[in-house]
């Protein structure tokens, strides 16, 4: 080989590319691996998504009939783009002067002790802290501490043997069991978003009852447990019927759950969970349990994963995931003509346009930040 093709081979192998250089994000894409024109496509649904809330707005602030929803509705409202936060509070100051008065005296935010008061008071707390108005600090202080005392521990003759301990149900109702994840879910991001310390011992409890609630028999001392690191909606008992297999929606609020509880992405139990996340990665369904909850599993899924800071999943046959476009790009195909999101399952009131909106709200803010 001549020396002069001997130096043009050297030169275009310096020039080319490394592998990694290849897979880089493309030049219009974000840190986040979001492209320009995705993003531009859900700051504009969030917009009309908005705008559809907004309209369903009550004389009294309210966005429904359920105080909870209308907390929901709230909380979505402050996150949309392209408004000063100023301006977001403003247009839901009469929400959450509603909010501000469910207040009970023993710290709960709820219409009545029978009706969910530890969901209501979760996400009426959750909009509050989101308003960041200084009037409503002393109503979210002791909405915190009505939450913490609310995990089932020793106060309500609950030991730690008890599989339901440091749990959290809806409060008011039960379903079978007095306590779930998804009630906990919204219980410990409530208290977390109100500052409860980390050296709190509802963290503690409440991670008690996620590993309990676990399919990781490494750190589950319940018989049923599995070890797929996936969750199930309370020890065991699942949605997927007459089974205790982990589900979508039930596994990322795991994921989330020991977000709030402070432990870290490569804690063993949270690695776990993600296996289970690369084993049944989807935007199509719910796994496990299809349309059921599905915008609840689409909120959980973008929140989780943006706690967990992973912008790829890589699923179990190998394909890469860039999940913030994957799920943006799912939403966008399904909102309504009038800016709503719905779904066509109505188990879990999902068939109410301002609940199943705000949720998805809350998911495609995950994929813009």
């Amino acid at each position: 080989m001549s020396r002069l093709i001997v130096l043009a081979t050297v030169t275009v192998l310096l020039l080319a590319p490394a592998p990694e250089a290849r897979q880089a994000p493309a030049p219009d894409t974000d840190r986040g691996g979001l492209s320009s024109a995705t993003r531009a496509a859900v700051e504009q649904a969030m917009r009309r998504g908005s705008a559809y809330i907004k309209a369903q707005q009550k004389a009294d602030g309210t966005f429904d009939p359920h105080p909870g929803i209308t907390a929901m509705a709230t909380s979505a409202l402050l996150l949309e783009p392209g408004v000063a936060p100023a301006a977001r509070v403003k247009g839901v100051s009469p929400a959450l002067d509603y909010l501000r008065g469910l207040a009970k005296p023993d710290g709960g935010l709820y219409t009545s002790a029978k009706m969910i008061p530890h969901y209501i008071t979760a996400v009426s707390s959750m909009a509050l802290v989101a308003g960041g108005r200084s009037g409503d600090r002393e109503v979210i202080e002791k909405a915190r501490a009505y939450l913490a005392e609310h995990l089932l521990d020793e106060g309500e003759g609950i030991d730690r043997a008890n599989k339901f301990y440091g749990g959290m149900g809806y409060g008011g109702t039960s379903d079978g069991g007095i306590a779930d994840i998804i009630s906990l879910e919204f219980g410990l991001r409530a208290m977390k978003e109100a500052g409860l310390p980390e050296d709190n011992p509802a963290w503690e409890k409440a991670i008690a009852f996620l590993q309990r609630t676990q399919n990781f028999a490494e750190t589950n001392d319940q018989e049923w447990a599995a070890s797929d690191g996936g969750f199930v909606y309370y020890p065991g008992y699942s949605q997927v019927e007459g089974t205790t297999r982990s589900y979508g929606s039930a596994s990322y609020a795991g994921i989330l759950s020991f977000s709030w509880a402070n432990l870290k992405p490569n804690d063993r139990r949270v690695q776990s969970v993600m296996k289970w996340v690369r084993d049944n990665y989807t935007v199509e369904e719910n796994p496990g349990i299809g349309t059921k909850a599905l915008y609840y599993y689409y909120m959980v899924f973008g929140k989780a994963l943006r706690a967990v800071g992973e912008p790829v999943i890589v699923d179990a046959k190998g394909e890469r995931h860039n999940w913030r476009e994957d799920l943006a790009r799912k939403l966008l195909s399904l909102q309504n003509a009038d800016g709503s999101w719905v779904n066509a399952n109505p188990a879990e009131m999902q068939n109410n346009r301002v609940l199943v909106t705000s949720f998805t709200l809350m998911a495609l803010d995950a994929v813009l930040n």
